[in-house]
């Protein structure tokens, strides 16, 4: 391999199994995800410790996602400037030393400067990873998209039950845990992608033309749509499930399960529905996909048991995991691939404000109501106007 990026060489080699490197990035992926999420689990309570009251400790807790949501939206134009790997590199160093400055921090305030900075790397890394995907997996994108869902969805079961374990020991050992594993995701990425260089030797404001474009096409936003409607949802019933669960008298291992097993179904269908879908189609399994998300929010709504509870937040997640892994897949065809990173990292911006947007919502509409059924049932709005929208507007396609 020359000093041409590995991954943008590629995209001229249709004939090429790429699955074995993808399986490799979604090592790194796992593993990358899963330290951002070690932490979380004590990130109220050391916040406090360090001096914070209950808006500062909200802050802290919500400042990496805040930072992610507004930087990514820029970061994906470096992956087009530099190679993936540089970016890659970076963006896991940056939150291996962030996390272990967390073990020092003596005020809450440089607690959430430095989840600021995490919340930089993981805007970094993000959008070289997906274009990374998207050009390891020009055949069968399903697959491969399914692949790096399916590794953060993983991440979401592993992650916090790590941090809650190692918190037994003390509130700052989850971010020491945090920091060895994005140096162990630095040093994964090193090997992984080594002997790449800068992915262009020429770099001008076609990358803006190309995004402009890109923002033009009305495809972009149904597809924008696709993927609002899962996470909007997820933002809404990931605040009250928990709450409503409280409220009918569940235990806290009750609540923790039914999270739980709504990100496994999250992680296995990624896996399954992306393979699917290269070999069947998308459009029947994304339609499908929003009409399984009023389902879910309905049943959440209306029952009140620990096992009904747990099978339809599975059932959502079912449908969210999908829209929200198919509605990339879609994207990636309509980007150019020359700037894949930038349409990228604006697409993936943009999707995620849903998620800042929606717990505000849904605690708006439950101060004036108080009703905890309607505000669940908020998070399937979203999921009903896409479904007419993709009935309508998403073109056929050919199965192979």
């Amino acid at each position: 391999m020359d000093s041409k990026d590995r991954f943008q060489a590629l995209d001229t080699d249709d004939g090429k199994d790429n699955t074995g490197q993808m399986v490799g990035v979604g090592i790194m992926s796992f593993i990358l995800f899963l330290s951002t999420l070690v932490g979380l689990p004590v990130l109220p309570a050391l916040a406090i410790e360090l001096g914070a009251g209950p808006t500062g400790a909200a802050f802290v807790v919500s400042a990496a996602l805040m930072t992610v949501v507004s930087v990514q939206f820029f970061a994906g134009v470096l992956a087009d400037r530099y190679s993936k790997r540089r970016l890659i590199l970076i963006g896991a160093l940056m939150g291996a030393i962030s996390s272990l400055l967390c073990v020092f921090a003596n005020h809450w305030t440089q607690l959430a400067a430095l989840r600021i900075l995490g919340g930089i790397a993981d805007a970094i890394a993000m959008p070289a990873l997906l274009a990374t995907t998207a050009s390891l997996g020009k055949n069968t994108p399903g697959k491969f998209f399914g692949i790096l869902r399916g590794s953060q969805g993983l991440s979401f079961v592993i992650g916090p039950a790590l941090g809650a374990a190692f918190s037994l020991r003390s509130l700052r050992t989850p971010f020491f845990v945090d920091g060895v594993l994005s140096l162990i995701a630095f040093f994964v990425a090193m090997r992984l992608l080594a002997g790449t260089e800068k992915a262009k030797s020429e770099h001008n404001l076609r990358v803006f033309q190309s995004l402009r474009t890109t923002l033009s096409t009305p495809r972009f936003f149904l597809f924008l749509l696709m993927g609002i409607s899962g996470l909007f949802g997820f933002g809404v019933l990931s605040c009250f499930i928990p709450i409503k669960s409280l409220l009918v008298g569940l235990e806290a291992w009750q609540i923790g399960l039914i999270l739980t097993g709504g990100a496994l179904s999250f992680s296995s269908v990624s896996f399954i529905i992306g393979t699917l879908s290269d070999k069947f189609g998308r459009r029947v399994f994304v339609i499908i996909s929003q009409v399984i998300m009023v389902i879910g929010c309905t049943g959440l709504a209306l029952h009140n048991t620990f096992s009904l509870l747990l099978i339809y937040y599975c059932i959502f997640c079912v449908g969210e995991a999908t829209t929200f892994l198919l509605s990339f897949v879609y994207a990636a065809e309509i980007f150019s691939k020359e700037n894949i990173g930038t349409s990228m990292g604006v697409f993936d911006s943009l999707m995620d404000l849903s998620l800042l947007i929606a717990p505000l919502l849904a605690l708006s509409v439950h101060k004036v109501s108080g009703n905890i059924p309607l505000v669940i049932m908020l998070g399937s709005i979203p999921a009903v106007f896409t479904l007419v929208g993709l009935i309508f507007w998403l073109p056929r396609e050919k199965t192979g």
